[in-house]
């Protein structure tokens, strides 16, 4: 029985195809070695102090919104964090925080705030600070970004910040009347929310 081979040009072009296609997996680099933000926020890490989630959530373009953010400090030293929006034209509306060495502080805990509380207790029995910046106009509308700026020890980092409907997760961060606000915040109509993300959208095909 005479048994059929391959040609010498097509063996030829399949070793070529195999060694480009190694070469592109040795140079490139793997994808679980890149930075991934497992949120709708962005984060890094400034100083040893993880910033974590970092978004805003407002209603719409030109209505007041709620910065949202986690910071972790798991270093030796307490950290002061200052933490400011840019809203229009180089103004900002900023706030200071101190984070114990070994917490974290979420800023944006609405059940926290409505509590008037300093600290809550997580799943493992740790104490975790609370926080809250309120920015009186967001001037973009959802869907885009706004520059938020963290600072600890002369050191910055600055992160372009999400702007996010109060929907879903988010819906119960809304802007509130604070200690300093001498006028209460105006009520907006009601923020429509498309379907969520994996939810049936309840049509037959």
């Amino acid at each position: 029985m005479k048994l059929r081979t391959r040609s010498l040009p097509a063996a030829v072009l399949t070793v070529a195809a195999t060694v480009g296609l190694a070469g592109c997996s040795v140079f490139s680099p793997p994808t679980v070695l890149k930075p991934y933000e497992p949120s709708d926020g962005t984060g890094g890490e400034l100083e040893g102090v993880q910033i974590r989630n970092v978004l805003v959530v407002s209603g719409g373009v030109d209505e007041p919104g709620v910065l949202a953010a986690v910071l972790v400090n798991s270093g030796e030293e307490d950290a002061s964090v200052s933490v400011s929006v840019d809203v229009d034209a180089g103004s900002a509306t900023a706030q200071s925080y101190f984070v114990a060495a070994g917490s974290s502080l979420h800023i944006g805990d609405p059940v926290a705030v409505a509590e008037d509380t300093a600290t809550t207790d997580d799943d493992s029995g740790s104490q975790q600070e609370v926080g809250w910046l309120q920015v009186p106009q967001v001037p973009v509308t959802p869907g885009e970004t706004v520059p938020v700026t963290f600072r600890i020890s002369g050191a910055a980092s600055q992160f372009q910040a999400p702007v996010m409907l109060p929907c879903f997760e988010y819906a119960t961060i809304t802007p509130t009347p604070s200690a300093e606000e001498t006028t209460p915040v105006t009520e907006t109509d009601p923020v429509t929310c498309g379907p969520e993300v994996g939810a049936e959208s309840g049509e037959e095909h």
